[in-house]
This record gives C-alpha cells, structure tokens and sequence, in this order.
C-alpha cells in the first residue's frame, strides 16, 4: 500500500459518489493495514472542517460496505472503525451545525444496524450521542421557521430573539462539557471503588482474583479514554467562546463606527 496515495486520496475525496468508491476500493484492497487506514481517516475526520466531516463518515460506511460485500471472515476494517467510531461520532455532533448532516448520521447508523454490522447496543450509544445536538438543531429549526425573511431585516426584536438563541446554543455546549466532566469523574469514583475491593479481597484471602484485574484494566483504559476525549472537547469549547469573543467585538467596533459617521453627518456646516 502507498501510505502517501492513499493520504492524498483521503484528504481530496469529494462529494461524488466516485470519489468515495474509488478511495473505498483502494482501502479495501489492503485489508491486512486496516489499522493504518483506520489511523489516517481518523486524522482527517477530526481535522476537517465541519461540512466536510460528513463525507469522512461515508467514506467510513462504503469501506464497511465493501468489507461485507467482500465477505470477510475476520472484518478487520469493522472492527477497527468500530474502535474508533464512538469518539468519531462525538466530533461529529459537537461540530456539525446543519440538521441534515445529522440526519445522514442516522441513515448511516441504520443500514450498519438492518445489515447487521455492529451490535445494536453500541448503535444506540452512537445515536443518543447524536441525539442532543439533534433535539437542538430541531428546535432552532421550528424557530427559524416561523419567521420570515422580511421580518429578519425589518424587525430587530426578532432579530435580537435569534441572537439569544445562538446564546443558548454556547450554554448548551458548555452543559455538555460539565456533564462530561462529571461522567470522568464518576468513571474514576467507580474504578477506585473497585480497586479498594480488590486490595482488600487480596489481603483477607491472599489469591489474586485475575478476572477481577481484567475488569479494572478495563475500566481504567475507559477512564483514561474519556479523559482524552474530554481534553479534546475542552478545547473545542474555548476555541468556540474565543470566536464568540472576537465576533462580538467586531460587532461592538462596527457599531461605534457607524455612530461616528452618523454624528459625523449630523455636523453643522462650518
């Protein structure tokens, strides 16, 4: 496999559908590196700007397809695409803002669950990961339509009603970020409660429970990907209130300007 070909292809693909098959079948002629597939699309789906991220995603579902139609016994590329998709979905959420992008998501999350790709429960996961910004999107949508255009440029009430929403639409993504900082912080409670019990079962009874290991190996490798998640998230959030902040003073520049020039013509004529 040409590792540069195939970085190339994935950084171009389009909206075309031929885009997509062709750089599909060139993954899938390479089963035996699905995980350095897996790494490079991975890389460019949480680089890319967010109207491109959907095209990751059905780059991601035309390999899966290819996979099944290939009929595979070992799916190297599901379940390397599987480990990954939680936190791939979670980028996607958090950055789209077009209704329609989300609705794709859950047309591609059906036809992994009707072709029986990934277990139902983790297809659930994926959707209630999806289903927030989709309830908000939805409501702004219902607000939006009830307003005409004309109204936009004549009424600045309704304009000042629209920025609001677009205030709560920060506080939402701010509750995220709390929630998930309280999900890391009982996943921690849960694995040091857990490890106590384990230590205090080792003294009394001096045998190594390695069932018992296995879980808490497991549960800290959650923990520890959560918080890596949530570091990314962090970040995401302060980038979005440094745009706000720069937008906002921009607005406040623009309106002194233009009280300047109104004064400005209001001047008696020397």
């Amino acid at each position: 496999m040409d590792i540069k070909q195939l970085e190339r292809q994935v950084r171009e693909i389009t909206e075309l559908q031929d885009s997509i098959k062709q750089t599909s079948t060139y993954c899938s002629t390479f089963p035996e590196h699905s995980g350095m597939v897996a790494f490079i699309i991975e890389n460019e789906f949480i680089s890319a700007r967010k109207e491109r991220k959907k095209l990751y995603l059905f780059l991601i579902h035309q390999i899966i397809l290819d996979e099944k139609h290939a009929k595979r016994m070992d799916h190297p590329y599901v379940k390397c695409f599987g480990q990954k998709l939680k936190k791939l979905i979670m980028d996607f959420a958090y950055q789209v803002d077009e209704i329609d992008d989300l609705e794709k998501a859950y047309a591609v999350i059906r036809r992994w669950e009707k072709d029986l790709i990934y277990h139902p429960i983790f297809l659930d996961k994926l959707r209630s990961i999806l289903q927030p910004k989709y309830d908000q999107l939805k409501y702004q949508q219902m607000i939006v339509n009830q307003i005409t255009q004309n109204e936009l440029a004549s009424n600045k009430i309704l304009v000042q009603n629209l920025q609001i929403i677009q205030q709560f639409d920060s506080t939402y993504k701010l509750y995220l970020h709390l929630k998930s900082l309280r999900d890391i912080d009982d996943k921690c409670l849960d694995f040091n409660t857990n490890f106590d019990k384990y230590m205090m079962k080792y003294e009394l009874e001096k045998i190594e429970d390695y069932e018992m290991i296995d879980d808490l190996l497991e549960q800290g490798e959650t923990s520890k990907t959560y918080l890596s998640e949530n570091i990314c998230s962090t970040q995401n959030h302060y980038l979005d209130l440094a745009r706000l902040g720069e937008q906002l003073i921009k607005e406040d520049i623009e309106k002194k300007d233009n009280k300047i020039e109104y004064y400005k013509s209001k001047r008696p004529i020397q």
